[in-house]
This record gives structure tokens, C-alpha cells and sequence, in this order.
């Protein structure tokens, strides 16, 4: 028995090909190693609600989850955050802890206009002078800086401390000296070579409007994306197989604890390092993402001092890098809860996820990232999550995809497409045209189920 495609890997990547294949009329099978397909869009429960344990809103910079919803017909409901926006933490000369709302306009951290208001307030006028220079500057020929160079090189040392590393660090769960803009926004990467300008890139996509509308979520949680596409790829006929660990891939096997699939292609749809175990090479691997989702009854947090939530400088002292505020996010999550009663997402800094793990380590981490006065007592309920191998960081990258084209392997997810679902799930769902472009056997020469 061979199958038109093996897929390895039941994350949302793996998820869309199925789909995509199926509805083809292609004989597709998905084998998933943990007992649930999803992924990282994976649920849990707290205070009585069915929350995110991983992923709870993406990007809008493409059309790409809209069109699978839209094409799938996926019974979810597509919601904007709160207008409340979000909030950056930073460390003022003093040595005061200072929080500020982010800029309207601005992406990757970087601000449209450096010398707007709510810019001044975060890097000072001395930085928005320095960064104001840099529409004057000429671009640098040769290989792309980091992300890092690129923003302090043009817009000054303030700018990057304050804005672009902890969004970096917060969204992408990796150090701005570590990624290249064309990996994390790669349409802001081509505007700047156009105008010659980061500033003018970014006024020209940024929207004028608040923080927090370059992201969507789904109405009861990002994890329902995830469950409907599994329903929908097993009624176009897909076979769907969790618990089921691959040991070993070839560009026509996929071997199983007994069993071997083959396949006319084979696509692995996995995170870096169970693909690069797969393709017998050595990547290095990122640090582990963890989180903890807090369950929180303080008076302090009714009237959303932190927007939507807030990212911490690295030089704030804090366990936690990021904090969500998702009932001040979601008005899903807001009418779901208890009156009083209030869900926190606390992401760690890396090797600092076992400090938030109790009510004392999560109380003092949202005290540093709101300024609230939050007892550990008023800590009701700490729900830990660790995910291993989420980040695809370039090296890793880079010899998982030289070793999967030496061997004729096809690969999706994060480590093909990049960070996030704009860019995953519109890099899987190409994939999958290509897979399904050749003609269909004949049916004397396909096996029925």
C-alpha cells in the first residue's frame, strides 16, 4: 500500500495540508505523536473557562488564517482585541520601573514617526531625535545586519532596547540579535528596500489606528482554529493518527513503533529539533517556551491598568517577559469570568519558568509588569506550560531545510515558513497545491479504505 502523502506532524501546518490534500482527493495520512493533534493551539482550563495554553491570537499582516477559515468553512468566529492596547515596562535612569502604552504606529517596535508623543514618552527626546535621523540615512549594501544592527544602526541604542527586543523577545521568543527582519516581517523588510527608509516603511503600512490591531483571535480561544480544521480534513477523507510517534523518514517511508508507511511524498510538519531527530542531523536547539496562565481575584486589576497586557525591557528584573491580560483582551474571556475574577498569561524569560510555577512567583512577576499590588493569596490558581520545541532559531533552520532537500523530503511549519500562523499556515496551504498538482491515480491503482 502506498499513499499519495505522509504527513509527519499534527500542528496547524500539518493540519492545512491534510486538509488541502484530502479535499484534492488525494490519500493523505497525518501521524501526530502526542494524543492531540493542535499543536501549540492547545487548551486548558482556568477559572471554570477553556483558555490557550499556547497561541491566542495572530498575525493579520497576511489574509492567510482568514482564508482558511473562510475556505474551509471553519465554524469559528474571528474577534479584535480590546481597544486598550498594550503597554511596554522599562528601567528610567532613576532605576524606577516606568510602563507606557506602545506606540500606535509602529512594527517590529520600530515607530513610524520617532518624535510622536507616545514615542517621546518611551525613549525620551534624546532618542527620538536620534531615531528622527534616520530617513537621512542611506541603506547599508551587502548581507542583511540582524535585527538588532538593522534598528540601533538606523534608529539608535533606545530604540532597540525599549521597543524592539522585548517585542522580539515577546512575540518571537528570541533575542532581536538572533533574527533578521525579512524572517519576522518580511514585507517590512522589502518596503524598506524600496524607500530606502525604515521609518517610511513602516508609515506606509502601518495603520493609524491602536496598538493591538495588527492581531485577531478566535472567539472562545485559537485553540477551536486547530480543532476545526481536524474535523474538517477528517470529513474530506484524511486518516488522522495521534499517538503515533515517527522514528525514522525516508523521501518514501515513514517508519512507526512496527509499522512502515510509504508514500509517494513525504512531508515532516514538526518543530525544529523532532525534525531535525527525523532527518538524523544536528541542530541546535532554542530554549524551551514556557508559560503559566494565572487565575487572579484582586480589585487592582478591574479597570485594566495595563491595557491588554505589557512586555518587559530586558532590564526590568522580572521572571516573566510578557504578561497578557486576557479577559482585558477578549471580551469572550470577559464575559465568561466570575465578576472579579481575572485570567493572566505570564510568559517566562528563558530558564525562569519554574519561578512562576506558584502563587508567589507569579504574584511577584505581575507586581513588577503592572505595578499592582497583588498578594500571593490573591493568586487562586497557577496552570504551568512548557513547550520544548517551539522556536525555530536560523541555524536550526537552515540545516534542517538543507538536509530535508538533500533528501527529498518536503517541509512545513515554522521551520520551512517562519514564525507565526500569517506565515505558516499560507506557506502549508502552497505546499499543498504543489503536492496535489500531479494527476490522480486511476482508482485500480489507489488502495480504498
Amino acid at each position: 500500500m502506498t499513499h499519495d502523502v505522509v504527513i509527519v506532524g499534527g500542528g496547524i501546518a500539518g493540519l492545512t495540508i491534510a486538509w488541502e490534500l484530502a479535499r484534492a482527493g488525494r490519500d493523505v495520512v497525518l501521524v501526530e505523536a502526542s494524543e492531540d493533534a493542535g499543536g501549540m493551539l492547545r487548551r486548558g482550563t482556568a477559572a471554570g473557562v477553556e483558555v490557550d495554553l499556547g497561541a491566542e491570537s495572530f498575525a493579520t499582516r497576511t489574509t492567510g488564517v482568514a482564508d482558511l477559515v473562510a475556505d474551509a468553512r471553519l465554524a469559528v468566529q474571528l474577534v479584535e482585541p480590546a481597544p486598550s492596547g498594550a503597554h511596554v515596562a522599562f528601567r528610567r535612569r532613576s532605576g524606577r520601573v516606568d510602563r507606557a502604552p506602545l506606540p500606535r504606529r509602529a512594527l517590529v517596535g520600530m515607530p513610524a514617526d520617532p518624535t510622536a508623543a507616545d514615542v517621546v514618552r518611551i525613549i525620551g527626546r534624546a532618542g527620538a531625535r536620534r531615531a528622527a535621523q534616520e530617513r537621512h540615512l542611506p541603506l547599508p549594501s551587502g548581507p542583511e545586519p540582524t535585527l538588532a544592527e538593522l534598528a540601533t544602526s538606523r534608529l539608535g541604542a533606545r530604540v532597540t532596547a525599549r521597543l524592539v527586543e522585548p517585542l522580539c523577545r515577546s512575540v518571537y521568543s528570541q533575542s532581536a540579535d538572533s533574527v533578521r527582519l525579512s524572517s519576522v516581517h518580511p514585507v517590512l523588510w522589502e518596503k524598506t528596500q524600496v524607500l530606502g527608509s525604515l521609518t517610511a516603511a513602516v508609515d506606509a503600512l502601518a495603520p493609524a489606528v491602536r496598538t493591538g490591531s495588527a492581531v485577531r483571535g478566535v472567539e472562545g480561544g485559537l485553540w477551536r482554529l486547530a480543532a476545526e480544521l481536524e474535523a474538517a480534513a477528517l470529513r474530506a477523507g484524511a486518516v488522522i493518527r495521534t499517538g503515533a510517534p515517527a522514528r525514522t523518514v525516508t523521501a518514501t517511508t515513514v517508519e512507526l513503533d512496527g509499522e512502515t508507511l510509504a508514500a509517494r511524498a513525504v512531508v515532516i510538519a514538526t518543530g525544529p529539533t523532532a525534525a531535525a531527530r527525523l532527518l538524523q542531523v544536528e541542530a541546535a536547539s532554542a530554549p524551551p517556551v514556557g508559560l503559566v496562565v494565572v487565575e487572579v481575584v484582586a480589585d487592582g486589576f478591574d479597570s485594566f491598568p495595563v491595557g491588554s497586557g505589557v512586555i518587559a525591557a530586558p532590564d526590568v528584573d522580572s521572571a516573566a517577559k510578557a504578561l497578557t491580560h486576557v479577559d482585558a483582551k477578549w471580551e469572550w474571556a470577559a464575559a465568561a469570568l466570575p465578576a472579579g475574577t481575572h485570567l493572566v498569561r505570564l510568559s517566562a524569560r528563558d530558564g525562569r519558568h519554574h519561578e512562576l510555577m506558584d502563587a508567589a512567583g507569579a504574584a511577584a512577576a505581575i507586581r513588577t509588569l503592572t505595578g499592582v499590588r497583588l498578594a500571593p493569596t490573591d493568586v487562586r490558581r497557577v496552570v504551568p506550560v512548557a513547550w520544548p520545541d517551539a522556536v525555530a532559531t536560523p541555524g536550526a533552520r537552515a540545516t534542517v531545510t538543507d538536509a530535508a532537500a538533500t533528501r527529498g523530503i518536503r517541509l512545513a511549519g515554522a521551520v520551512a515558513a517562519g514564525t507565526g500562523l500569517a506565515s505558516v499556515i499560507p506557506h502549508a496551504r502552497a505546499l499543498a497545491c504543489d503536492l496535489a498538482s500531479p494527476p490522480i491515480p486511476s482508482e485500480g491503482a489507489r488502495h480504498v479504505r
